[in-house]
């Protein structure tokens, strides 16, 4: 009797119930429907960023540049073209900007620079490794920890494993020459498996194999989820405490712990970067949920940062190497007198090769492993940039693929021409803009591993072979296959290895 009652009440278009649940839903209606109209209005014709030029559509909601980014995960590709179209200044977003002007490096990512980290750096929350750090005192902190776990001394301790995982990747490649490999596979194999060794004391297997683990797996998946949505960023809460659809973000982040807990209980016979982050943890007591958290965050970072963008980066070099054989042929060269003289590769004496650092960079430049560059936040009192002042609390960012190709920075900015690092540095007119690892405070910790990882695979590649396209394979589709998820994602490359020509 009591549960018909109460059906009756709530079905009955009279009952006082109905009646109030209408009255709500129609002034909750209208509440927000005013309150979304008076945003979009504000937006569309009293912003602060409104005398920027750029599309209308980008005034109005940050769903513009998710859905530029949707459509092939080329978000650096639309934005070069917006800056074709409107200019230096590109309003890209309600309260961002795209900023392509000689000057806006400087300006933005120096050390002298007031402007912070950007709201996107709350993705991974509650999680926050280095990288993720907004505050400047916080951060300063955890980095001198990461400096000495890079520091020059530290990296020769890392080198053996480098070249170790190296001599498998030729392995391979001996094994296989003469026949197609797709290289993009091949060498996230190589940068993963000797991040594993750095971060958990332990290779993933992945070159042994030539299977791809769990842990790659599962990060490029989420990075192109942070490709896809990075400038949606109230889809992410969301998704995170949405069953189902949170599945496989729970499982990634528990198998990480486990990871981290194990290498815990490791005491390794060579030191690797996770024993400095341990122990500077292991020093703060008492130690908080908080810190174990971003020790696992920072975990994950060690391996992201030195994996996806070495990967990436070794894959670009020779793409364009495989396409300019006069400059494949250069640096032939310049290896062969080096190992007529070194009977085998240190890290110290490659780095000191000027043609092979000068088409590394001239890939980095082409292709730099963060294509749309990181995202900044002015200061309260805004920033000046050239003639232009930018007010404050704006998120902005440098497009790195657009400035780097900008002849303003570069002449024949479209060419791969190592030359211009070299003896025509005429060539780069303005090379304070060249910053593939950024610059100023935040830059890359793990740079010189990357290079050192990146010298010592081009180094025996070259000596020992000649490189070409496998049959099928064109340019076209491989920069088709380029994708930005924050870091560079590359699709197949197909490569043939023969014996080289004498």
């Amino acid at each position: 009797m009591e549960v018909s009652l109460f059906a009756w009440l709530v079905s009955s278009k009279s009952s006082p119930i109905f009646l109030a649940a209408k009255e709500t839903s129609i002034l909750g209606s209208l509440f927000l429907a005013g309150l979304t109209t008076s945003i979009l209005v504000y937006r569309a014709a009293f912003h602060r960023l409104n005398r920027f030029p750029g599309p209308f559509a980008a005034r109005l909601s940050n769903m513009y540049p998710t859905m530029l980014s949707a459509r092939k995960l080329q978000l650096y590709e639309e934005v070069d073209s917006l800056h074709k179209t409107y200019g230096d200044f590109v309003r890209v977003g309600p309260s961002e900007l795209s900023i392509n002007h000689p000057g806006a490096m400087t300006a933005i990512h120096s050390a002298q620079s007031r402007c912070s980290k950007g709201p996107w750096y709350n993705v991974l929350h509650p999680r926050v490794s280095l990288h993720m750090v907004r505050d400047k005192t916080e951060h300063a902190r955890r980095r001198r920890v990461w400096d000495r776990g890079f520091s020059s001394k530290a990296l020769r301790d890392y080198e053996p494993r480098v070249k170790k995982y190296t001599d498998q990747l030729l392995e391979h490649i001996e094994a296989t020459k003469g026949m197609s490999i797709n290289v993009t596979d091949w060498f996230n194999y190589y940068s993963f498996d000797v991040m594993g060794d750095l971060a958990f004391g332990k290779s993933f297997g992945m070159l042994a194999s030539g299977t791809t683990h769990y842990f790659m797996k599962a990060l490029h998946a989420d990075m192109t989820n942070i490709g896809l949505f990075s400038h949606a960023l109230w889809l992410f809460p969301l998704f995170k405490i949405t069953p189902v659809l949170n599945a496989e973000h729970i499982k990634f982040w528990r198998w990480l712990g486990v990871q981290v807990d194990e290498r815990k209980q490791m005491k390794p016979d060579r030191p690797d970067v996770f024993s400095w982050l341990l122990a500077d943890h292991e020093a703060q007591q008492p130690i908080t949920k908080q810190a174990e958290m971003d020790l696992v965050g920072d975990a994950s970072l060690i391996v992201v940062a030195g994996s996806d963008t070495t990967a990436a980066s070794l894959t670009a070099l020779f793409f364009e190497l495989a396409l300019h054989k006069e400059e494949m042929k250069q640096v032939q060269e310049e290896v062969d007198q080096y190992f007529e003289q070194n009977p085998a590769a240190d890290a110290h004496s490659l780095s000191k090769l000027s043609y092979l650092d000068a088409v590394i960079n001239e890939a980095l430049r082409l292709h730099p492993p963060v294509p749309s560059g990181v995202q900044r936040f002015t200061p309260p009192e805004g920033i000046q940039i050239g003639s232009v002042f930018v007010p404050g609390e704006t998120i902005i960012q440098v497009p790195l693929h657009t400035a780097f190709r900008d002849e303003r920075n570069f002449a024949r900015p479209d060419e791969f021409v190592p030359e211009r690092w070299t003896t025509k540095p005429e060539l780069t007119i303005n090379a304070v803009t060249y910053a593939p690892f950024s610059i100023g405070p935040y830059s890359c910790v793990g740079k010189q591993l990357g290079l050192m990882e990146m010298r010592y695979v081009a180094a025996e590649i070259v000596r020992k072979y000649d490189i070409a396209l496998a049959p099928g394979q064109t340019p076209k589709a491989f920069l088709d296959g380029k994708r930005d998820t924050f870091t560079l994602a590359l699709g197949p490359l197909n490569l043939l290895f023969t014996d080289r020509k004498v």
